[in-house]
């Protein structure tokens, strides 16, 4: 091993059991030297482990982890007390003040001094808080130390698209598409390797568009997809602030409520008498109530009337306050000429209950599938007169991105989902199929960078590795720990560091359970109690964080965000006190303003005080990611 300031003996040993496991597996009779490796063509090693994407080896992060579970539980249910327990439960919830802390003790130790100069780089203060400077560390923060050993041990290191390409293979929902990678070859260059994924791929992505071509409920994902494309562009120009006029509102609202109408049309185009379609008869019904209220919402605009916002607010109707918007509600569900008519087909056949209750009229089909798109850029016509002469401020208002604010892109979304949901009751085929289409178009575009950066693989360089160990906190804390053990005089630094890693063990096995990436701030902040950040990576291409934060001053506040298609974006926050709130609210133009200049647009944002609902159930029709519950 290299000569290093700072011994790992702790993490050197585990390395050298690693490796000789690694010999007894691959049969081996020795470790290949970093000389040996250097002179192989990196690019010419195989990059897929098909055992690993199917998911019949355990990594070694699961590993180690899954054997600290196991540890903890055992302790647990043994019922130790004594002196033990309380050293078990000693944690540090606010990790950077014990940083600061240790830091002190180690202070005047010359033997130790080369600890305290690794451990003054982990903490650094809040001024110097930067994008770059938060993503480093977390990557030293300690959760990640053992997927570093793991590194170190690859005869390769290989470039961030190419290991993105390799992670979204391993997670890919569909269980079709991660067998389907079986078919690779075996033992190909790196090159041959993404070529042999863009084929697979591409005929992967044929005989899932064949479904959806040849399904009868498309028309119920073209509606979908459609109200889904209205919500997005609605959004966006209410969040980039740009000025409408009249006859581009009239369009818009013109093109919606033909969506909305051909989404009700194409809910009710199936017969679902049948006993065995309880579960989609009320999904439908719940389409044609959001269905209804949106018609009924732009009738309201087209009428110049202000109380629009009754149906795009989700009420109680025990509510004394929603008095006046429940009365508006009664008013204009009285039936009108104008509504849409609800007729459900029902077949005269003599098949079976199951295959006559899903009979589709295919003539209705048709004309959905021609006019279910939703065009941004159409012009002025004879069905659009009659929202020519909206309010226009009205129409702002209705689209308006405003904190706590209900909206049209809100209702509209609403219906999409719920239609999505009809569909994936009716047709969990096709309901796979077309997620296994967007997966396979987002594989397809990582294949194409990760090709243009094959020649940035590069052999694993032990020096390099074996610094990357060393500038990670656990680490660090590991072999400080092993430093002082049994030694009087070190006790409490001993202790310090003992607490320390329980608190990001504790972060670790949050990750775990969780499959997300959870961890502390990585700044000193005397305004700050406690921290912990969680990232986690949804289905498609979402990612979502959580923020929750204690102040000494303000109090509690959880932060939920959530990211899709690298652009669109929903903010849920939650106060410990209403002071705190109205400090938020008071800038939350400035804060939408800087997210836009970011090029992100902002989708829903939600201030409250910390209620009944955490701020992770506080969307009802947001996947924000964080549904699993321990």
């Amino acid at each position: 091993m290299i000569n290093t300031s700072i011994a790992q003996p702790v993490v050197d040993k585990e390395i050298r059991e690693l490796e000789r496991d690694k010999r007894i597996k691959d049969g081996s009779q020795r470790i290949t030297s970093t000389k040996d490796v250097a002179t192989k063509d990196a690019t010419s090693k195989p990059l897929f482990d098909k055992q690993e994407i199917l998911g019949e080896k355990q990594s070694l992060i699961e590993q180690k982890l899954g054997e600290l579970t196991n540890k903890l539980l055992s302790g647990l249910k043994s019922g130790e007390q004594g002196p033990n327990m309380p050293r078990l439960l000693q944690v540090a919830p606010n990790l950077a003040s014990d940083v600061r802390e240790l830091l002190k003790a180690l202070e005047g130790n010359e033997k130790l001094a080369t600890f305290k100069e690794a451990l003054a780089k982990f903490i650094k203060p809040i001024e110097n808080l930067s994008p770059q400077g938060v993503a480093q560390g977390i990557k030293d923060s300690g959760i990640m130390l053992e997927a570093k050993i793991a590194q170190s041990l690859e005869a390769q290191s290989l470039p961030s698209k190419i290991k993105e390409l390799l992670s979204q293979m391993k997670n890919t929902q569909n269980q079709g598409l991660k067998e389907s990678f079986l078919k690779l070859p075996n033992g190909s260059d790196a090159k041959k390797s993404i070529n042999d994924l863009g084929a697979l791929l591409k005929e992967q992505k044929k005989l899932n568009q064949e479904i959806i071509n040849n399904s009868p409920f498309k028309a119920l994902a073209k509606a979908s997809n459609a109200l889904e494309n209205a919500a997005k562009y609605l959004d966006k120009l209410s969040n980039l602030g740009k000025n409408l006029s009249l006859k581009t509102a009239a369009n818009l609202l013109s093109h919606i409520e033909s969506s909305i109408q051909n989404a009700q049309k194409s809910a009710n185009n199936y017969n679902l008498n049948s006993t065995t379609l309880k579960d989609a008869r009320a999904i439908r019904e719940q389409i044609n109530a959001s269905a209804n209220e949106l018609q009924n919402a732009l009738n309201l605009l087209k009428n110049k009337d202000s109380n629009f916002k009754a149906f795009l607010t989700r009420y109680d109707p025990n509510n004394k306050q929603n008095a006046t918007l429940k009365e508006a509600l009664s008013k204009q569900n009285e039936p009108k000429a104008n509504h849409i008519r609800i007729n459900i087909q029902t077949s005269n056949t003599g098949s079976t209950p199951h295959s006559s209750s899903l009979n589709a009229n295919s003539a209705q089909n048709a004309s959905l599938s021609q006019n279910s798109s939703f065009s941004q850029n159409a012009t002025l016509t004879q069905e659009q007169n009659s929202f020519k002469n909206i309010n226009l401020s009205q129409f702002k208002e209705a689209t308006s991105s405003e904190v706590n604010t209900p909206n049209l892109q809100g209702k509209i979304t609403e219906l999409a989902r719920t239609l999505t949901s009809l569909k994936n009751t009716l047709s969990p085929e096709l309901a796979s199929a077309k997620s296994a289409l967007e997966e396979i178009n987002s594989l397809a575009r990582l294949a194409k960078s990760a090709a243009k950066s094959i020649g940035a693989i590069k052999p694993n360089n032990a020096e390099q590795a074996l610094k990357e160990l060393q500038s990670d906190m656990k680490s660090v804390l590991l072999n400080l720990k092993e430093s002082t053990q049994n030694q009087s005089s070190t006790q409490n630094i001993h202790t310090a560091a003992q607490r320390l890693l329980t608190q990001i063990e504790i972060h670790q096995l949050a990750s775990f359970a969780q499959n997300s990436l959870q961890t502390y701030l990585p700044y000193h902040w005397d305004e700050l109690n406690s921290s912990n950040l969680s990232f986690k990576r949804g289905n498609k291409d979402k990612f979502y964080a959580r923020i929750e934060l204690s102040f000494v001053k303000f109090g509690e506040i959880g932060i939920v965000l959530g990211l899709a298609e690298n652009k669109f974006l929903d903010v849920s926050i939650q106060t410990g006190n209403d002071g705190f709130k109205e400090l938020i609210l008071s800038e939350t133009k400035s804060l939408k303003r800087a997210l836009n200049e970011l090029g992100l647009v902002v989708n829903n944002f939600f201030v409250a005080s910390k209620g009944g609902k955490s701020a992770y159930e506080q969307f009802e029709d947001i996947d924000l990611g964080y549904n699993i519950k321990a």
